[in-house]
């Protein structure tokens, strides 16, 4: 078309008011005389309004609105017309009407645009400046009706006197350019556009500065916390009789086969996610809003809000037929799921319409008027099993065995050697058939399976729905193409993460032919990748209707709620908002499959996450309409309108550090404070330089587990550090401050305290918890205890304790002190032989001789036999070491003696047996205490609840802590469970289930604990069985801290829950959980990062050993704070009749003026006879009436030889030669 053409139509077009949509109305006033006065506009009515028109030649003065509003015109964006009344000359009223971007005109006007008036400027400049007027435009207009009606000087004047209104001077005294617009103007303004208001300034209030944008961060935080309530559209569900029957069922809690009564918010979520899956309308896409207008004919139209310009018909998208079940952890998000199955039983996938033409039935025989009226129902998806029980059993049988299909038509291309273009003719048309089905696909993660059967078993009646259990690739011959049929009559098929991926390299699995009624996938985070071998396999399955089930779809998505006592507060997770996007739109596309974005790969990009990244104006409205199609989430007011929880009590137990937790924490201290001194504090020798944050990380962290317990400075480690010390203060004495000399004093106390002590040097070896026993007779010290303490008591390992009971139940019929003697030459050569093998063994102690699946994790070298002589190689100055003495040096205190027992030496407690049953004299030994104030406090605490019937939950964040725990468990007999990274999963499931279903009264009134990694707390487990949750430490990230308490405190939680966080006084940690606390969103800041913990750590906040006057006793005792009154004990019991032995039990004696139980824990008890007698792969004891199998392993092994057979390796020989040279200071016996 020529160019004369081009603009004769244009012409025509614009000079017709009918092709426009009625806009605005601008106000205006000084309009230049010299402008063009303007023809009668071409109006049906010629009611008087003229036509804006600017004169071709530029005048100056004129403002950048007039000159943007003459551009518009220019480039037919729009037309305006005035008038002015004689009465008001001073006032100009324009109406302003805009061309639909999408009107019949479109490709002429578009060819105009970039043809004409170009002003020598760029076709891009100009569609900027466009847009930037357009922008200006929203700013200024008046959008109300009574202001476009204005027709009279009358009404110009009661408009005035009623309104608001924008006077724009078109003869402006300044030059300046057109104003940008700020997201939130142009909201305010657009929002003023669709509620057809006058014209209102956006208060100021909410004027945004220009140099402090919100972050992107916070915008779609913000976005994620507006999703609001499900709202239920009564008309979709009132517009037949079925669906009316269907919210009867649910409002009054009568789903057919669900036992549960739901509670409102979930009958809410149930009926909103019913409503997605059974009524599906087309949405305007986010970018579109509706504008009610009257003074259009149709009495409405479509605003492009990305674009400023009408639309005459909007583009739609179709939502799926689900969306993502959101609510928050702990609101029963799989409850809500059965009874949408339940709900939905019997309804079956429809053949979709774009399958339709291809799946009519091939012309061949005629069927019998049975078979087609089967193939009728099967074909269109007739719900034909409701009536099962009226049917007659040969009708049912021809049913089952008749499955509905289509096919779909697939295109693919000939086999080429040559990567080049496959054109249409290479292309080979195939068809692919799709099997009905009323089966919901689950698929889970694999630490979910169990949980999901339970929640089945809790909610659903028996058997009212078939379940196939896929949880391993063990049941992976169910998923192959001859079991489709067999996959189809199960209305759930519940399949692990796992098994689901490996279907992906299955071409021919059975997943794969069936057209699922529904997919739900749970812990839907997992879908939120692009390549994962579980999203590539969902684009490849057709099912009709899709869930994902999480609290955490993303990671902005997860808001949690905390409650108690004090305070009430939500967490929200930190995340990068710009992934967080990326992965909902791979969501959209991937698993949703919705249209334009799963036929355009990089549409999300284009048109939601770079709009967002670049905050463009209009994106925040889009996000959200968006959201608001896909997410079933509750607000916490809401929920909270419908249920209230258990209390929840959540409080810090500060405990005062032991004597060798001090120890422990001041050697790291010394260690931090020796480097800033002799480093000068600057360079790469500095700990805190940049260059050293990953050791500064791990020297931070191994400092936080020492809150706990450690032993991976070695004697060596300590020599070294004293002779840097004495060195430096010696050589640079006069160089340092006064601070600094202090500092390096103190350095050299504590690793002379250390190095003197024995106890330290020997755990510090073998790098064993420390426990303290008393009353075992004189031979058993001598051949297993470590080191001795004072008189009565000396220190042992787990694995020397382990095997001291196992002696004890296995000879308690000795009789003479000799026959005793002989038995523990044998039995303790042989555990020596075999303890000294499995440390040197292993450099981090990963497996010990107990087989225990955790680790101690502590950062030591690899151990050589050699170092066992270091221990007792004492230096001379210890002999005139008085730690007391020089500590209150250090400290400018007046020295004191401490109230040291006079036979504590050591020299061993003689205690002779003179009974003739040894059973009777070693039943009495204790265990008197460890060197771990916070092992005692918390083994303490869970016998308590144990005694008490009650179940626990412990989170451990470091390995070390979680093996010295379980260690000190296993002595005493508890039951207890793990739930590790180092277990299977299929075995975290099973101790999850064991966990649930434990009965105390099935157990002799006890009760257990789940010893759980706070890594595994988040995965979307409920453990609401557990009323007592203890955190081992506290933790940096409150997120991750809620998360694992909403393993309990959750919907179905009956009880009140009691949380306890473990704090050392004076440490790191206390200092930890009082920033913590100050911070409640800690922006993903590392704990080295945060600027208060590392001035914390530079003050080198040693802890006083003694002149606090805080020093009892060396090792941590066993009486310990409790909120529960009164005496607790377990019953005594008798080993055997035949030999009368009764075993003496823990008892706990309460203190009301301290309110602490003061417990006494016999060494030997039923407890730990009955975890010994268990079988070694499990955690769990089982119940013995007897020992007699423990005899009889014993007189196996006697029959058979000793475990290594009778020959003598070169270690032992070393190790015998080490034992002969031992000093009597140290007790380690080879």
């Amino acid at each position: 078309m020529s160019k004369d053409r081009i603009l004769e139509q244009v012409v025509e077009i614009t000079n017709d008011i009918d092709n426009f949509i009625p806009y605005a109305t601008l106000f205006v006033t000084n309009w230049p005389g010299l402008m063009c006065v303007g023809q009668d506009a071409n109006l049906k009515n010629g009611d008087g309004w003229k036509w804006v028109d600017f004169p071709f030649s530029e005048i100056d003065g004129i403002s950048p609105i007039a000159i943007g509003l003459r551009l518009l015109i220019r480039k037919a964006y729009c037309r305006l017309t005035y008038k002015v009344f004689d009465q008001l000359p001073g006032i100009m009223i324009i109406r302003v009407y805009l061309l639909p971007s999408d009107s019949q005109y479109s490709e002429i006007m578009n060819s105009y645009r970039q043809n004409f008036f170009r002003f020598k400027m760029t076709v891009n400049w100009l569609e900027k400046r466009c847009m930037l007027m357009l922008e200006n435009l929203v700013t200024l207009a008046d959008f109300s009706d009574e202001a476009f009606n204005i027709n009279s000087a009358k009404d110009l004047i009661y408009y005035t006197s009623n309104h608001k209104i924008m006077l724009i001077n078109v003869m402006a005294d300044t030059m300046d350019n057109l104003n940008n617009i700020d997201p939130e103007t142009l909201k305010y303004h657009i929002d003023r556009l669709v509620n057809r208001k006058s014209f209102e300034p956006k208060p100021k209030s909410g004027v945004i500065n220009s140099t402090k944008q919100p972050s992107i961060l916070s915008r779609l935080n913000k976005i994620y916390q507006r999703v609001e309530s499900p709202k239920i559209n009564l008309d979709n569900l009132f517009e037949d009789d079925d669906k009316l029957n269907i919210y009867d069922k649910i409002n009054n809690n009568e789903i057919k086969g669900f036992k549960s009564e739901l509670y409102n918010f979930q009958k809410r979520s149930v009926l909103k996610m019913f409503e997605r899956e059974s009524v599906q309308n087309y949405k305007l896409m986010p970018n579109i809003i509706e504008i009610k207008n009257n003074l259009c004919a149709s009495g409405n139209y479509y605003f492009d809000i990305k674009t400023l310009t009408p639309v005459l018909k909007s583009p739609l998208y179709l939502p799926p037929r689900g969306g993502i079940l959101a609510e928050n952890m702990g609101l029963g998000k799989t409850c809500i799921c059965l009874a949408l199955i339940c709900l939905s039983k019997f309804e079956v996938s429809e053949t979709p319409n774009s399958c339709r033409d291809t799946s009519s039935t091939k012309r061949g025989k005629v069927n019998s008027l049975f078979d087609t009226c089967v193939n009728f129902i099967t074909q269109n998806s007739i719900p034909w099993k409701e009536y099962y029980e009226d049917f007659p059993p040969h009708i049912t049988k021809q049913l089952e065995t008749t499955m509905g299909y289509f096919e779909k038509s697939e295109t693919s291309a000939n086999n080429r050697k040559t990567r080049t273009f496959v054109s249409k003719q290479d292309q080979l048309l195939t068809y692919k058939k799709y099997f009905l089905s009323s089966t919901t696909l689950i698929v889970l993660p694999d630490n979910l399976f169990h949980q999901w059967k339970v929640e089945i078993f809790k909610h659903v009646e028996k058997d009212y729905l078939k379940l196939l259990e896929i949880p391993t690739l063990k049941q992976n011959h169910l998923l192959g193409e001859f079991n489709i049929r067999k996959l189809l009559n199960n209305d759930i098929v519940l399949i692990s993460i796992s098994v689901f991926s490996k279907q992906f390299e299955i071409s021919n699995s059975a997943i794969r032919y069936i057209y699922w009624k529904r997919l739900i996938i749970d812990e839907g985070h997992s879908m939120n990748s692009k390549t994962s071998r579980a999203v590539l396999l969902t684009k490849d399955l057709m099912y009709e209707r899709m869930w994902v089930i999480s609290g955490t779809p993303t990671s902005g998505l997860t808001n949690l709620h905390i409650e108690n006592e004090l305070q009430e507060y939500s967490v929200q997770k930190n995340f990068d908002p710009k992934q967080d996007l990326i992965k909902l739109g791979s969501m959209v596309a991937n698993f949703f499959k919705v249209e334009p974005w799963s036929l355009n790969k990089k549409l999300w990009m284009e048109s939601i996450v770079k709009p967002f990244e670049k905050n463009e104006f209009n994106i925040d409205i889009q996000l959200s309409k968006l959201l608001d199609q896909f997410i079933v989430k509750h607000t916490i007011k809401d929920v909270e309108s419908d249920i209230k929880l258990p209390t929840l009590h959540h409080k810090p137990i500060f405990l005062k550090p032991s004597f060798y937790d001090k120890l422990s924490i001041n050697l790291f201290v010394s260690v931090l404070a020796t480097n800033a001194v002799t480093s000068q504090r600057k360079d790469v020798d500095f700990m805190f330089h940049p260059s050293n944050k990953s050791d500064l990380r791990r020297l931070v962290t191994n400092l936080q587990k020492a809150t706990f317990y450690w032993t991976g400075f070695s004697i060596n480690d300590i020599e070294n550090l004293l002779n840097i010390c004495v060195y430096s203060l010696r050589e640079n004495n006069d160089k340092y401050s006064e601070r600094d000399n202090k500092l390096l004093n103190n350095s050299i106390f504590i690793s002379k305290l250390a190095l003197s002590n024995m106890r330290w040097r020997s755990v510090s070896t073998v790098h064993e918890m420390g426990y303290y026993v008393s009353y075992l007779p004189t031979p058993i010290v001598e051949s297993y205890s470590v080191v001795n303490y004072i008189n009565g008591t000396s220190v042992y390992g787990y694995p020397h304790l382990i095997s001291i009971q196992k002696f004890y139940y296995k000879n308690r019929t000795i009789k003479t002190v000799a026959e005793l003697k002989e038995k523990l030459t044998k039995q303790s050569s042989e555990f020596w032989k075999s303890y000294w093998s499995n440390i040197k063994g292993s450099k981090k102690n990963n497996k010990s001789i107990t087989n225990r699946p955790l680790s101690n994790k502590e950062e030591y070298k690899e151990f050589e036999l050699s170092d066992v002589q270091v221990i007792s190689q004492i230096p001379t100055w210890v002999e005139t070491f008085d730690p007391v003495l020089e500590e209150s040096i250090l400290y400018g205190k007046k020295p004191f003696k401490l109230k040291k027992n006079k036979h504590e030496s050591n020299i061993n407690y003689k205690r002779m047996i003179k009974t003739a049953n040894i059973g009777s004299v070693m039943r009495d030994a204790l265990i008197t205490g460890t060197l771990s104030t916070k092992l005692n406090y918390l083994t303490m605490r869970l016998l308590e609840n144990q005694s008490r019937g009650i179940k626990s939950i412990v989170f451990y964040e470091f390995e070390n802590s979680a093996y010295y725990l379980t260690e000190f468990m296993d002595l005493l007999g508890m039951n207890y469970l793990m739930y590790s990274p180092y277990i299977k999963v299929s075995d975290r499931a099973n101790n999850l289930a064991q966990f649930d279903r434990w009965e105390p009264e099935n157990n002799e009134g006890e009760g257990i604990s789940l010893i759980m990694d706070l890594k595994l707390a988040s995965h979307g487990l409920t453990i609401i069985a557990a009323t007592h949750v203890f955190f081992i430490n506290p933790v940096w990230n409150q997120s991750v801290e809620a998360q694992a308490i909403k393993r309990s405190h959750r919907i179905g939680q009956m009880n009140e829950v009691f949380v306890e966080t473990l704090i050392l006084e004076n440490t790191l940690e206390e200092e930890m959980y009082k920033m913590r606390s100050d911070v409640k969103d800690l922006d993903g800041v590392e704990l080295i990062d945060h600027t208060k913990i590392k001035d914390y750590i530079l003050t080198f906040p040693y802890l006083k050993m003694y002149v606090d006057q805080s020093y009892d006793q060396e090792y941590s005792g066993l009486n310990v704070p409790t909120d529960v009154d009164g005496d607790i004990g377990f019953t005594n019991s008798k080993l055997n009749n035949k030999y009368d032995i009764e075993l003496k039990n823990a008892r706990g004696e309460y203190n009301p003026e301290t309110r602490t139980r003061n417990w006494t824990l016999p060494l030997f008890t039923k407890q730990n006879l009955n975890k010994l007698a268990m079988n070694d792969n499990k955690s769990i004891k089982r119940r013995f009436d007897d020992i007699e199998d423990l005899e009889n392993e014993e007189a196996n092994k006697t029959a058979n030889g000793s475990i290594n057979g009778s020959s003598i390796s070169k270690t032992s020989s070393l190790l015998d030669k080490l034992r002969s040279k031992r000093k009597k200071k140290v007790r380690f016996k080879l």
